[in-house]
């Protein structure tokens, strides 16, 4: 149990203490969320908590690779599984994350920022921290019908506007995700350039497959309604992009932030475009994530269920 992260020690589980008694509390109501688990669900997340030892008392690897055996089954296909499990467990309890966590290394918005010989800083362009979103962003979220988004792996943006997501699409809206391919060597490239740098090739593989579970995972919570298309590039992608109805005459908005040399997310460059303020600007961008999506020698779909 003091694997498990404080804050869902804290409130999923509703421990105050790391006591026998608060403790014990905790083991009932993780048993009783695992048991209110739908029933494809549940074996997998006792093989997961393994209560009682109830599948030997093995590493989690050596239960993964014995379950697998046992049922013939795909050890990377299992913990696909158990990943969407346990996502879909942490959306039936609650939002899966806030909007605004803390920037690991502080924020742009209060370093001073000397002027640009045309007047015009750049701090003031480049507003939007993509670890601590704006409200703009978060407002975007509230009030689109289509999002399209390209970059990475998502994993962070997924999981803390699941909320948002599923409501999109039990609205019948439509969601559109660009994603490098888990089993690509540009997710290996990247993760050179990365600041939390993992150590080996599996573990930057198991992040981005976690990455597909969560969408399924929302595509569930979602009972099939609306649209959601995933396409996977085996690139480093030009810049990480959430575009909000953008093919709409409404308020149409994208959101786009650069990556940096092996520099925390909250430092990474980031700014606004309005389709109605800068027409140009905002049609390029957008243009090379139609372009990203629409070249079969670029992405491929992946099926998502």
């Amino acid at each position: 149990m003091l694997q498990l992260p404080g804050d869902f020690r804290r409130h999923t589980l509703g421990m105050v203490g790391e006591d026998d008694a608060q403790l014990a509390i905790g083991l009932r109501r993780l048993i009783a969320l695992v048991e209110a688990a739908p029933k494809r669900d549940r074996v997998l997340l006792r093989m997961a908590f393994n209560f009682d030892l109830e599948f030997g008392d093995g590493l989690w690897t050596s239960r993964v690779t014995d379950y697998a055996v046992k049922h013939e089954l795909d050890e990377r296909k299992v913990r696909e599984k158990v990943d969407t499990a346990i996502l879909q467990l942490l959306l039936r309890t609650r939002k899966a994350a806030g909007h605004r966590p803390e920037s690991v290394s502080g924020s742009l918005e209060t370093a001073a920022q000397p002027e640009s010989p045309s007047g015009i800083a750049a701090s003031a362009f480049f507003d939007q921290d993509y670890v601590r979103n704006s409200r703009l962003f978060v407002a975007a979220w509230e009030s689109a019908h289509t999002v399209d988004i390209c970059g990475f792996g998502h994993n962070r943006m997924l999981v803390s506007y699941s909320a948002e997501i599923i409501r999109l699409l039990r609205g019948g809206g439509r969601l559109r995700v660009l994603l490098q391919d888990p089993e690509g060597r540009a997710v290996i490239d990247a993760n050179r350039r990365s600041s939390t740098r993992k150590a080996s090739e599996e573990s930057v593989r198991h992040q981005h497959r976690a990455g597909l579970a969560t969408l399924t995972s929302l595509l569930q919570s979602a009972k099939g309604a609306g649209k959601l298309q995933v396409r996977s590039y085996d690139i480093v992608p030009p810049f990480t992009a959430y575009f909000f109805d953008a093919e709409t005459d409404g308020d149409a908005k994208a959101f786009v932030w650069f990556w940096s040399w092996r520099q925390a997310s909250s430092l990474r460059p980031g700014f606004v475009l309005r389709q109605e303020h800068d027409p140009l600007w905002f049609g390029r961008f957008y243009d090379q994530f139609t372009a990203m999506w629409n070249d079969d020698d670029v992405s491929r779909p992946l099926e998502i269920a």
